[in-house]
């Protein structure tokens, strides 16, 4: 079966009234970049993105103490800054929220068969949606974009291998997961960003079950490399 890495061009107003950001938020910001899209739960969504604000600068310190509002203002249940640029109006934040109707019915309809890649950034007046995808796929979006009346330009459609599966790779989905949220929060810095408590909240699970795949996860990265 082809696969196919595919850049689509496309209005945001659709997507901000569809729920996928909320109304208010270009009136704060210039755009958002989805670096990660994590699905720990159901019905829900932690998505790692690099965002780009209007405004004067803003310091780490006082974005932390805007922390809670702009959690409300955007009915997030999690906000953490991870990284802010020097021109303090870039920073890499990640966002935890209830995936709105219409991300439930997109992801149920399209399924493993689409894989999002970057870039996928939405601006005020425009949307780059990036992903990978296979034949099926590629064709499943289309109609559902055409079904809800919205207009989009094919960007960049070129052929790629076929995406190694996490069994391929020797990791399973939920280790490579966890491996990449704990590599983003510092969890393996010198010293820790971030412990299995701050893991645990954020994904819903344990921190036996966190550990186990953590672990598991390293002993076969570990096993390749050293065994």
């Amino acid at each position: 079966m082809a696969y196919w890495r595919i850049s689509l061009e496309l209005p945001s107003a659709p997507l901000v009234e569809a729920g996928l950001l909320p109304a208010g938020f270009f009136r704060h910001n210039e755009s958002i970049e989805i670096l990660r899209v994590y699905a720990f739960q159901p019905k829900e969504r932690m998505l790692l993105a690099r965002i780009v604000r209007t405004g004067p600068p803003w310091s780490r310190q006082e974005i932390d103490r805007a922390r809670d509002a702009l959690r409300r203002r955007y009915h997030l249940r999690d906000f953490e800054i991870l990284e802010v640029g020097d021109d303090g109006r870039t920073y890499v934040a990640l966002l935890r929220q209830q995936n709105p109707g219409i991300l439930e019915d997109l992801l149920d309809e399209l399924g493993a068969g689409v894989t999002p890649t970057p870039p996928t950034v939405l601006r005020r007046e425009s949307a780059t949606l990036s992903f990978v995808a296979d034949d099926r796929a590629e064709r499943r979006i289309a109609d559902l974009l055409d079904g809800l009346g919205i207009r989009w330009t094919l960007k960049s459609r070129r052929a790629v291998r076929r995406p190694r599966s996490a069994d391929e790779a020797g990791l399973t989905a939920r280790q490579r997961e966890l491996l990449s949220l704990a590599w983003n929060l510092g969890y393996f810095d010198i010293p820790a960003r971030a412990d299995l408590a701050r893991l645990a909240a954020l994904t819903g699970l344990s921190r036996n079950t966190v550990s186990q795949h953590l672990r598991r996860g390293m002993r076969r990265i570990l096993r390749d490399w050293v065994g």
